[in-house]
């Protein structure tokens, strides 16, 4: 392994523990807004995962899935925080 792969692993590992401790504090709260951005914080952290891994073993859809989860985080998550926030009122 290179260097640059080593450093992608660790990276790697990071964000694992990342998600685990997210994992965790999701099953342990009960406050729906936790909950939420916590969720926000799983779903980042798998395209992160996603996205590291592809820069040492290329494959063909890895800019669609870039592109996508960009659509899907950036939007639906803030809409679905302001109805959580404001609890189903428009």
């Amino acid at each position: 392994m290179t260097p640059f792969e080593w450093i992608l692993t660790v990276c790697i590992a990071v964000m694992a523990l990342s998600l685990i401790s997210g994992l965790v504090l999701v099953l342990r709260t009960s406050d729906a807004l936790t909950k939420a951005v916590i969720s926000d914080l799983v779903f980042y952290t798998m395209i992160c995962i996603f996205l590291t891994w592809t820069l040492t073993n290329p494959t063909s859809i890895g800019y669609e899935v870039a592109l996508l989860a960009a659509l899907a985080g950036g939007v639906l998550p803030t809409l679905s925080m302001a109805r959580i926030i404001s609890k189903g009122r428009r």
